[in-house]
């Protein structure tokens, strides 16, 4: 995954970077275990970058890795009621049953 210095960051090739990195994928924040949705947030000059769907905070651009693009179903219950019945989750099942 290739990392920016913060300081030393190109605005459209950051934001392309982060695209293919993030194109089709889930994310994590950092070293949690929780996995996010992705949607696109505006940035600068009407580039976009990645964040989880339910606008979960985390410090920084992701430039230094913050971001994690992963494979794994989303696990954030925020995240899949957002991203309802048509997500990557659709046929998980619920952590409890209600009766």
């Amino acid at each position: 995954m290739p990392l920016f210095p913060v300081n030393r960051v190109d605005p459209p090739r950051f934001a392309a970077a982060q695209h293919r990195l993030f194109a089709g994928m889930n994310l994590r924040i950092g070293t949690s275990a929780t996995v996010h949705g992705v949607t696109w947030r505006d940035w600068i000059n009407g580039l976009t970058l990645p964040a989880p769907a339910c606008r979960q905070g985390w410090s920084g651009l992701g430039a230094a890795g913050e971001l994690l693009p992963t494979t794994h179903w989303v696990t954030c219950r925020k995240c899949q009621r957002i991203l309802g019945p048509d997500g990557p989750d659709q046929d998980q099942a619920p952590l409890f049953e209600l009766h």
